[in-house]
């Protein structure tokens, strides 16, 4: 059934009643949802006059609806009969969601999104992690639905049930199941009194010794009044010894009646400290080959990581079991210029987040692909050890038999050789994870398809191609990434080992204070900016959802099945006569625009160098991409046009995230400012007030563990009023670089 004729010029009405709703809309691609202007989430609006502009310049695309704050509006993504199914199994158990205006959207099996209004206060976020039940998602603030009159891919209208239904609540389940509450206080107050506990003491006392203090008092009167407030209000009292410290600190530090001791009304609120990391485009699973869907949200729903975690890995997975066996001719009569879909990259987040269990997961169909091969070696090398002994006797018996003949002076006729044309089995390869540089260079001598390297943490691996005597190994792996170059080594008494395609696929976890190490050289031009780095086109660093829900269920033996499937068939092509594949004609139009548009931001002066040369190797990444959806869909005579949109989504997702990882190191004072700031509001040196340069650095932390990075987060945190720099009035030579501690601090203050 094909949908209704739309008309393409004009805003449609529907939209345009729902932007007198103050719903605010965007372009989007025409039976797609790629978002057709650049920074849509602040550029939707509800303006009439700016809908028409875009109405005309994009005549028959489809509209998207910016959800959340911004329109006020919630949706919920039920997903077909699964999803249908989940709602139905959470009302038997008293969670329903109101009737509300509905939109039934164009997928096969009847998906719907019901609009809610956004509740007043909150803040609801897109999830698609299964909080409120399998195969329903949250479409909130940052993300957006496709609306009426659009045309889903599959032909079909999206519709209102209803045009005139009243949008209702977002029920209260929803919410709670959607937000964190913060936890709440603990500490218990005697009636008529302010306890002050930990963290708060020492900074009151030293607020009161230096109000008396400006006054004149003597160090006896102070102490004897400190003495008296502690034991009279603090919860655990201070040892009086300590107390004592305090006040005699304060009139060190502070000669009677100097103006410039802090009063505790004379320190500002400290201002919030953001991680200041650029927003990362969500992922949608329908950016995923329709035969690793079902895997990746199974994954993902199961260990409660974002669907980046397994979507990558799943992409990253292909391309190191597909690597030689196929190749894209990407420019319809440049046959000079072909892609071997090898592919490099990682997750970033921080320890503990699932990383390698996720990788485990998704690699273990192409694992058992390899385990099949190991035992198939060991039968033949049975039968070839058995071949071998008895040629061996064969040829111990024609030795024999050649000697006799030999000695017989009349005799000329010797016994023919044994044929000795056996072969020893060559055990085929898929996967390794801790070879040496040498003996991956010998297994890829056997394997001539390439292999798929897993790094369980990347860190390890950069930074051991950083030691010295190391950098023939760099080089080798820079010659891996292309896939399509020869390389050879040289030993003395080993002789020489010549791969003639050499080619590897890579992917692992990085931590994200690690990766910030490696990019410091990076990006200042070091001995790591040789373009490692930029070959890393996969890699992702996602939010991570605040929120967790216990899950326990069984993985989806369907959905490995469909998965191992894919890699079954790719595994069984051959890297000596690989399948080459071109573009269609519209994914060729496709490509040719794409690549054009590269090229010009590339040679631009908008992108920073970092990410132009990161850009330069999209050229590879597009086509390789389009190639491996189209394998994995089950097309191996040209890339159709909707693999080839499916690529450039790809690439638009994976830019956001390149984004992230290189402007990580962009401040590396601002981060290491951030990471100190989390330390003071968890407690370090509270009790104390104030703390040197040197206690800093020589506490040995990431990214404040020399003089150098200490001052420079101190400074940020001094603009910030987390701090406050102190002369030791009494200390003749070099003045101390001590800091105070701003008694306001908050623990919602360092970006948390």
């Amino acid at each position: 059934m094909t949908a209704a004729v739309v008309a393409v010029h004009g805003i449609p009405p529907e939209v345009r009643a729902a932007a007198g709703r103050g719903w605010r809309f965007f372009p989007v691609e025409a039976r797609g949802k790629l978002p057709l202007i650049k920074g849509w989430p602040e550029a939707a609006t509800s303006d009439i006059a700016q809908l028409e502009t875009w109405a005309h310049q994009y005549p028959a695309c489809n509209w998207g609806l910016a959800t959340g704050t911004g329109s006020g509006v919630v949706v919920i993504d039920v997903d077909g009969a699964e999803g249908r199914a989940a709602l139905a199994d959470l009302e038997r158990q008293g969670f329903t969601l109101p009737v509300t205006l509905t939109v039934t959207t164009g997928r096969t099996d009847g998906g719907e999104h019901r609009y809610y209004r956004q509740p007043s206060g909150v803040d609801i976020r897109n999830d698609q992690s299964g909080k409120i039940g399998a195969h329903v998602d949250v479409r909130g603030t940052g993300g957006f639905v496709v609306c009426p009159p659009s045309v889903h891919a599959s032909g079909k209208q999206y519709r209102f049930i209803d045009p005139n239904a009243p949008v209702a609540d977002l029920p209260g389940w929803v919410i709670e199941r959607l937000t964190v509450r913060p936890p709440m206080p603990t500490t218990t107050v005697q009636a008529g009194q302010q306890a002050l506990g930990k963290g708060s003491r020492t900074n009151t006392l030293v607020s009161l010794a230096g109000t008396m203090q400006r006054r004149g008092m003597t160090l006896e009167a102070i102490e004897a009044a400190l003495l008296a407030e502690n034991a009279a209000k603090c919860a655990p009292p201070l040892p009086d010894a300590k107390v004592r410290t305090i006040a005699a600190d304060i009139v060190k530090r502070y000669p009677a009646g100097e103006l410039n001791m802090p009063l505790p009304d004379e320190w500002p609120e400290s201002e919030p400290l953001a991680e200041s990391l650029p927003d990362v485009m969500q992922f949608d699973l329908e950016l995923m080959p329709e035969s690793f869907r079902p895997l990746v949200k199974d994954v993902a729903e199961r260990m409660q990581v974002p669907l980046d975690f397994p979507a990558v890995a799943a992409i990253a997975t292909l391309a190191g079991v597909t690597n030689r066996r196929a190749v894209i001719q990407p420019k319809r009569n440049d046959h000079t210029w072909t892609v071997v879909p090898n592919l490099w990259g990682g997750i970033v987040a921080p320890p503990g987040m699932l990383k390698s269990p996720v990788l485990t997961c998704m690699t273990q169909p192409a694992r058992a692909i390899e385990s099949e091969w190991r035992k198939a070696h060991e039968d033949e090398e049975q039968v070839y050890q058995s071949d071998l002994e008895s040629q061996k006797l064969e040829i111990a018996a024609w030795e024999q038999e050649y000697k006799k003949a030999a000695k017989k002076k009349d005799s000329k006729e010797r016994p023919a050789k044994p044929d000795s044309a056996l072969v020893q089995p060559t055990l085929r390869r898929l996967i390794t994870s801790d070879a040496t540089f040498e003996s991956l260079h010998h297994v890829l001598s056997e394997n001539p398809a390439g292999l798929f390297v897993i790094r369980d943490e990347l860190t390890g691996w950069l930074a051991g191609l950083e030691r010295q005597g190391r950098e023939q190994e760099r080089a080798f792996f820079l010659e891996c990434w292309n896939g399509d170059a020869a390389f050879t080594i040289d030993r003395i008494g080993r002789g020489s080992i010549h791969v003639p395609h050499a080619c590897i696929s890579l992917f692992g976890g990085i931590q994200p204070a690690r990766l910030r190490d490696y990019l410091a050289d990076a990006m200042r031009d070091g001995p790591s900016n040789d373009g490692l780095v930029q070959r890393f086109q996969l890699m992702v660093w996602p939010d991570i959802p605040p929120a967790w829900r216990y899950v326990d269920r069984q993985p989806d033996t369907n959905a490995l099945e469909c998965a191992g499937q894919v890699y079954r068939r790719m595994a069984a092509l051959e890297a000596a006569n690989p399948l080459r594949l071109q573009f269609d004609d519209e994914a060729q139009a496709l490509f040719e625009q794409w690549l054009t548009d590269l090229e010009q931001r590339i040679r631009g002066e908008q992108a920073a160098p970092v990410m132009q040369a990161h850009l330069s190797k999209y050229r590879s990444l597009m086509p390789s991409l389009a190639l491996l959806f189209a394998l994995a869909d089950g097309h191996t005579d040209c890339v159709p046009i909707s693999q080839a949109k499916l690529a450039c989504d790809w690439c638009d997702y994976l830019e956001t995230h390149a984004n992230r990882v290189y402007s990580a190191q962009a401040r590396p004072e601002q981060h290491a400012a951030i990471a100190l700031s989390k330390r003071l509001t968890k407690g370090w040196k509270r009790e104390d007030g104030f703390f040197t340069v040197r206690d800093v650095y020589r506490s040995g932390w990431t990214a404040l563990d020399s003089p150098e990075a200490a001052r420079g987060a101190l400074l940020v945190l001094e603009d910030y009023g987390w701090v406050r720099r102190e002369t030791d009035a009494q200390t003749t030579g070099r003045p101390s670089e001590t800091y105070r501690i701003n008694p306001r601090i908050g623990g919602t203050h360092a970006g948390e």
